[in-house]
């Protein structure tokens, strides 16, 4: 496993630049759609006492359209073979994982994809199609808690860390199956309807004790998220991990139709 420097450190060390996400690359039918105001823009800073130190969970890539896929460890479990990684970036730990048919799997990967049209699973792409500040981001898939690829991180040290905030979107293939009923073919989605929502839970826990849990709508009704978001996740307090999960008004017997991917950014604890 190669480990992943902060996008600070990488940038220092390879001269790259940064691009800005300011401008969105939407298509024509989304370009007049407004989006409910949340929160305040992207590049806000967290005051901290002088004393305190930040940490920003931020990623950059030499090159556009990257995305990590690591093959280092095969391991087998009931849902069949499936490389297993951890993402290591200081404080914090990631589970990431590829599946051998092809593709990311479940947990974490981090990326600098820009394709925000084409739907279905293998278009791992933020729909923002960059970074907040950088060009790439990490997408999540959910979906791996039943089979023991949990989506939460972690830290190195074991310590607890205190959580401030994070930015966070849709993913290409959940905006597209939700505002196109386009899921890539695998025809699971239903048509969105006002009364449909999309949420992602964001669960803090110090040990084993439940801090508490933030709550973010990624959808909510024909209101879909597409550009960064920032949510504050003060309320939880200090956190040694932090758990993501997702839930629709999509489903059917087997879970959720909608599919259980977000995209995440600038995740800041401090060590106080």
């Amino acid at each position: 496993m190669k480990k992943v420097l902060s996008f600070a450190l990488m940038a220092l060390m390879a001269g790259y630049v940064f691009v800005s996400c300011d401008e969105e690359k939407l298509t024509p039918e989304e370009e007049n759609k407004p989006v409910v105001p949340q929160d305040s823009v992207p590049g806000d800073s967290v005051q901290t006492p002088a004393d305190t130190v930040s940490y920003t969970l931020s990623m950059t890539l030499p090159k556009a359209d990257s995305l990590y896929l690591s093959t280092d460890t095969m391991v087998k479990g009931g849902w069949g073979y499936y490389y297993i990684d951890t993402i290591r970036i200081a404080p914090f730990k990631l589970v990431h994982s590829v599946s051998t048919a092809g593709g990311f799997g479940m947990g974490f990967t981090y990326s600098s994809l820009t394709d925000t049209v084409t739907p279905g699973y293998l278009n791992n792409a933020a729909f923002t199609g960059c970074g907040v500040s950088t060009n790439s981001y990490f997408t999540v898939n959910t979906g791996g808690d039943m089979y023991g690829i949990a989506p939460e991180i972690t830290f190195e040290d074991g310590k607890a860390y205190v959580a401030k905030e994070c930015y966070v979107t849709n993913s290409t293939y959940a905006y597209r199956a939700i505002k196109n009923h386009d899921d890539g073919g695998a025809n699971y989605v239903k048509v969105w309807t006002a009364e449909d929502s999309f949420t992602l839970t964001i669960t803090g826990y110090n040990g084993a004790t439940e801090t508490g849990h933030v709550d973010f709508k990624l959808a909510d009704g024909f209101n879909i998220v597409k550009t960064w978001q920032k949510v504050d996740l003060s309320s939880l307090g200090e956190v040694t991990t932090l758990h993501f999960a997702l839930t629709t008004t999509d489903n059917n017997q087997y879970g959720p139709c909608t599919p259980t991917y977000f995209c995440l950014d600038q995740l800041i604890v401090t060590d106080k």
